[in-house]
């Protein structure tokens, strides 16, 4: 009903009903103007529901369908009945993946500009004859004045209130209530049509960049057709590698430089050591001979700090070498160190195997470090040692297969990390023993590190694809998040220098980034007292139980009647030599023997044989049954 005609409702309206088209349909118009329509509302009256009552009431029957017996002869009896109801509409889940967009970068020349067209901007005199031409104009000064006032009163502004203040600069987060997560953030796969493994993964100093090594690391396992390229992979372009490396075998370790970002160096499958310069990465720029590199693969590989630049290299050919890149045709001879320790108590003896190798002079020191081998031995070896057994300082026995993964600490150096069989195991220099051990995985662990920005923090992934994160501060017994990376075994990991981001690779040749919580990135308040403080406990403990052995040991000499120490379980090289060689003596005789025994069974056999040729029938008849 329009407003304008709105008043006395008798007065105003008629109501015409029984004479409109349908039932139900009401017709409103004016007293003065009966064949103006103002507004017409429009229903059937079957489509009026009942009035709403709000307020709360009691059930109330509004129907009763009685059943019809005519027609239940036409149904079957079914008891029980099941059905299942649903009070919401179902509804179905459906995944798809984005297109992917090929990124480019692209440069862009930004050329001055802004001078009028007679005026050359790459001559300096046309330049300088403008600018004072302009200046000696009446409206230059005024221009300047007019520009001045504005620019005065936004610096005097910013002087008043500092737009770029930081409110909470030096605040800390405590991130401790958070539960620990890892999120994938993207995966780096290997372009070659044949999958290799990601043998080695390294970053770049500011964290943009990494490169990964691929090899496929089964004996004779390579295949043709099989590209013996590595990559250079920029964070932001997952999708194809923004640089490759092309050796002539494939690699199985890559470093970065940390003095200079544009030299790599690489250790390959055949032996070979040689380094890259990303400015011109066609071909190594050196790389050293094949008579005097390793003879095993090179399975890992560090730059040295000096001033010339060095890379040292471990191979399970049982060599250290040394290389000067400036010469690389051959190691430097005075250097090279066999891992052949002279005293390995409880160890294995000979020449051992490196797998893995661990240098930081900010952590270790210059000269110092840390070889793992494949029979479970990690050795402390120091440059500054003259003779072979000084080079070779302790050794350290516990694992029971390689040790794939070393590593200090690197907010206490005189703690470090190893990773083989199935535990990773902390260890102190002064102590032979293992101080922290983990439980035996079901799977095989393959790779370990320390977490750069927490002292308590390590890392490890094993053959089933899951990545381990160790938090010592909060839990010892069991990690604080295990996340299942790959349905394929993992090989390799490497944490980025700030700590936030985690390249881990795995056997079919893809890297998975994942970024950490702030909770497992980010130091907690105090936390490198609290984790020192564990650790000199801890060693303390052990130090004091290897002195209790002693004692007991010594009381065990005095109570004995003073038997030597061969009677109290040591044994010296030359007796243990003269034992091994009446064993074999004993061996070799006792082969002798046997081989004698058989050569007069054959011969007895043979006169057997010839025998009963000669005797006639080989079965007996009736006629002779004696036979």
């Amino acid at each position: 009903i329009n407003a304008e005609y709105m008043g006395t409702l008798s007065e105003c309206l008629f109501f015409f009903a029984g004479q409109c088209p349908r039932p139900g349909v009401a017709v409103a118009v004016p007293r003065n103007a009966m064949a103006e329509i103002v507004y017409m509302y429009q229903k059937p009256r079957r489509e009026f529901g009942r009035h709403p009552e709000f307020q709360d009431c009691d059930p109330e029957v509004l129907i009763d369908i009685h059943p019809n017996l005519e027609t239940q002869g036409a149904f079957l009896h079914q008891d029980p009945y099941e059905t299942e109801l649903q009070c919401v509409p179902e509804l179905s889940e459906a995944q798809t993946n984005t297109e992917r967009i090929m990124l480019k970068p692209q440069g862009m020349a930004h050329l001055e500009g802004g001078w009028p067209a007679g005026v050359d901007p790459t001559e300096i005199e046309n330049k300088i004859k403008y600018t004072k031409k302009a200046e000696r104009e009446e409206g230059y000064v005024t221009s300047c004045r007019a520009l001045v006032e504005p620019s005065e009163r936004y610096i005097k502004q910013n002087n008043a209130i500092d737009i770029y203040e930081e409110y909470f600069a030096n605040a800390t987060i405590d991130h401790s209530s958070e539960p620990p997560s890892a999120k994938t953030v993207t995966v780096f796969s290997d372009p070659s049509p044949v999958k290799r493994t990601a043998a080695h993964v390294t970053w770049l100093s500011d964290g943009k960049k990494l490169v990964v090594a691929y090899s496929i690391m089964k004996f004779q396992g390579n295949m043709e057709g099989m590209s013996l390229k590595s990559h250079i992979w920029d964070l932001n372009n997952p999708n194809a590698p923004e640089m490759d490396l092309a050796p002539l075998s494939p690699l199985c370790c890559l470093e970065y430089n940390p003095k200079d970002a544009h030299l790599i160096a690489g250790g390959s499958y055949n032996g070979a050591v040689q380094f890259w310069d990303t400015r011109h990465p066609a071909q190594p720029v050196m790389k050293s001979n094949m008579d005097d590199a390793h003879k095993d693969p090179v399975y890992d590989i560090r730059w040295l700090m000096s001033k010339s630049g060095e890379l040292i290299s471990v191979s399970t050919d049982g060599r250290v070498l040394i290389w000067d890149i400036k010469k690389m045709d051959r190691p430097i001879e005075t250097e090279t160190v066999v891992l052949q320790p002279k005293n390995n108590d409880g160890g294995p003896r000979g020449m051992l195997g490196g797998v893995s190798l661990d240098y930081d002079p900010l952590v270790g020191g210059p000269s110092k470090y840390m070889v793992g081998t494949e029979q479970g031995t990690t050795l402390s070896c120091n440059r500054r040692g003259k003779t072979p057994a000084e080079k070779i300082g302790q050794c350290f026995n516990g694992h029971h297969g390689p040790v794939y993964s070393v590593m200090r600490n690197t907010f206490f150096a005189k703690y470090f990390l190893t990773v083989g069989d199935w535990t990773a195991r902390i260890w102190m220099d002064e102590i032979k023993t293992p101080m922290f051990v983990t439980h035996y995985h079901k799977a095989y662990l393959t790779s370990g590190t320390w977490h750069p920005a927490r002292p308590g923090v390590f890392l490890t992934t094993r053959m089933d694809g899951t990545m381990d994160v160790w938090d010592l501060l909060y839990k010892q017994t069991d990690p604080v998040l295990s996340v299942q990376v790959s349905d394929y075994s993992l090989h390799t990991l490497r944490v980025q220098q700030d700590g936030r981001l985690v390249a881990v690779g795995g056997v079919d040749g893809s890297t998975n980034l994942l970024e950490l919580s702030p909770g497992l990135s980010e130091m907690a308040r105090d936390e490198k007292n609290v984790i020192g403080q564990m650790f000199e406990r801890e060693s303390q403990r052990d130090k004091n139980l290897i002195q209790r052995q002693r004692e007991a040991k010594q009381r065990r000499r005095k109570s004995g009647g003073g038997r030597g120490e061969r009677d109290a379980g040591a044994v010296d090289e030359q007796t243990l030599n003269e034992l091994s060689e009446q064993f074999m003596t004993e061996v070799r005789e006792e082969q002798v023997t046997a081989q004698q025994r058989q050569e007069a069974k054959l011969a007895w056999r043979a006169d057997v044989l010839r025998e009963v040729d000669s005797a006639g029938p080989a079965f007996p008849t009736e006629a002779d049954p004696a036979a």
